[in-house]
Formats: structure tokens, sequence, C-alpha cells
């Protein structure tokens, strides 16, 4: 993911730089509810329950989350300023590595976490009996060096320059790489976690309906939340790299810069659809929700699906 400021400072080659009141306070809006809401996750998920299958995937997303809004104050800080960056080149390349670590991990884990909940569905006696007990751990171990390895770029590129604007900024310059390594990353973060989450959950979602062991007005609201949070919020930006990709308009910039706030949004509502659509515990049941993170395959019940598939 290029981070939002580098396709602003490109939209301001073009446009005289306005004040940025409304983006501040959207994006300050996102840290007041983002950061407590998954320090809470990651407290209950990391501390509280013990770390073993669902509650593993919630607490890495959550870790994810955490980690991009955490470098969303310096973005924050960047637009008070116009855009002039003012911490120097490593923290410079810094920002960008760990804002494509954080974004491209939480991406990964949706798409794995997906795939888990479908084969608990799919394949629910090797899901209870065969089921490595420690697979969740490598799952999200890989997912977190799949994405630090794809964000090298994010350390490499960045450059501290001095625009037209008349400030130093920091920005992303890839030169003669710049459309490959943007395909690369509509592919890997746009299409292919959409492919793998719409994929898995209708095949969940068929299963369930075969099976006709109880009403699935509680999954249907999940994969709905999941679903509709990831289109809402991540498809438009990618949708539009691609529109720039194919045209390569300058028109399309000013879209990019305002569908790459709803990243940040994203990142704030997560932990809500963690709890209030993978539990019950939006209805004062705590416990339900404890149980349903530290679920253990060998303890699953015939409708633990139903109840316990989160994203």
């Amino acid at each position: 993911m290029e981070p939002f400021n580098d396709s602003f400072n490109a939209f301001n080659q073009t446009k005289t730089l306005t004040p940025a009141t409304w983006q501040v306070a959207f994006l300050i809006s996102t840290l007041s509810i983002g950061l407590p809401a998954n320090a809470f996750i990651i407290w209950l998920t990391g501390w509280r329950l013990q770390r073993r299958g669902l509650s593993v995937f919630i607490l890495s997303l959550a870790t994810s989350d955490f980690l991009f809004l955490c470098l969303t104050i310096l973005q924050v800080q960047e637009t008070i300023m116009g855009d002039t960056w003012v911490l120097g080149t490593f923290m410079c390349r810094t920002r960008h590595y760990f804002f494509d670590l954080s974004y491209h991990c939480s991406l990964f884990l949706l798409a794995a976490l997906s795939v888990d909940r479908c084969l608990m569905v799919l394949l629910p006696l090797w899901y209870r009996c065969h089921r490595p007990p420690r697979l969740s751990t490598y799952i999200c171990l890989g997912a977190w060096l799949l994405a630090a390895l794809f964000s090298i770029k994010g350390f490499i590129f960045p450059s501290v320059n001095w625009t037209t604007d008349g400030v130093y900024a920091c920005i992303m310059n890839r030169g003669i790489y710049e459309w490959p390594l943007r395909l690369l990353e509509v592919l890997l973060e746009g299409l292919f976690p959409f492919i793998i989450m719409v994929t898995t959950h209708a095949a969940t979602l068929t299963r369930t309906f075969r099976r006709r062991t109880r009403p699935p007005t509680q999954f249907y609201r999940i994969v709905a939340a999941t679903l509709s949070a990831y289109v809402l919020l991540n498809l438009p930006f990618q949708i539009t790299q691609l529109l720039f990709l194919a045209f390569f308009n300058a028109a399309l910039i000013p879209f990019m810069v305002y569908f790459g706030y709803l990243i940040n949004l994203g990142c704030s509502i997560n932990p809500l659809i963690y709890i209030f659509f993978g539990s019950n515990v939006c209805k004062g049941c705590s416990s339900s929700f404890a149980t349903a993170l530290t679920e253990e395959p060998g303890k699953s019940t015939r409708d633990t699906p139903t109840e316990s598939f989160s994203a």
C-alpha cells in the first residue's frame, strides 16, 4: 500500500494547498476510537484469554490495526504541517515500511481467517480431531513474515525531497518500478484477499444451508459485516489504483486520497466487528466471547461454526 500522503503530495502539485481541517478531524476521530478499541482486544486476547484457535487470529489482526493507527499519528502531524516532513529520511522510510507491514498483514490475516473458518465448516471431523493445535499460530507468523518481506520496498524507495510547493515531503519515488510495483500491490492487496474471502464465505454459507442445523441468522450477520467492511473500506482504494494504472489519469488522484482515509476507518471499526458480530458480548454475555475466542478444535460442537465465525 502506498500511504495516503504520497498521493496527496502528487495531488498538491496541480492544486493549491488548502487547509486540511476535515482531514485532521477525521484522522483524530479514527485514532480516538481505534486505538483504545484495538488495545482492549489485544489485552483481552493476549493476556486474559488463552492464546489458541480464533483468539490468535484476532490478536494478530488487532495488533496490525493498532500499529497502523499508531503510524497515523505521524500522518496527522504531517497533514497539520502542510505535508512537511521534519523527521528525516530514516524515519520516512521506517514510516513507509511499517505502514505497508501493518496493512498487508491485516489483509493476509483476513484471508487466512476466512480459510480457517471455512475448513471448520467443510471439514469438521478433521478440524476437531486432526488439526494441529498450533496451526493458527504458525499461520499468523507466516502472514507477518510474508508481509514483512513484501514491505521491504517500503524501506528502499522513500526519500525526503523538496517539492514544488516549497516543503520537504516524505514521498515514495519508485521511478521505473512504479507501474509493476503498484500493479503487484493491487493484485495482492485488493483482488487476492477479496477472491479468497468471497470464495470461502460462499462455500461456508452453502454448507450451512445444506446442514440445516439451526437458523444461521448470526452467521449471516458475521459474513455480511466482514464482506461489507472489506468491500466498502478497502476495495475502493484498490480499484482506483487499478484505474489509475490503466488510464494514468491525474483526475483519479483525489479519489485515491479520499479513499485512503477509508482504510484508517476500517482499522478503527474492525474491533467492533470482532466483538459485536463475532460473539454475544453485545448482549452482555462476555463469557461467550471468551469461549469463542479460545475455542479448541477438539472441543467444537456440531453447530460451533455458526457462532464462532469471525473476521
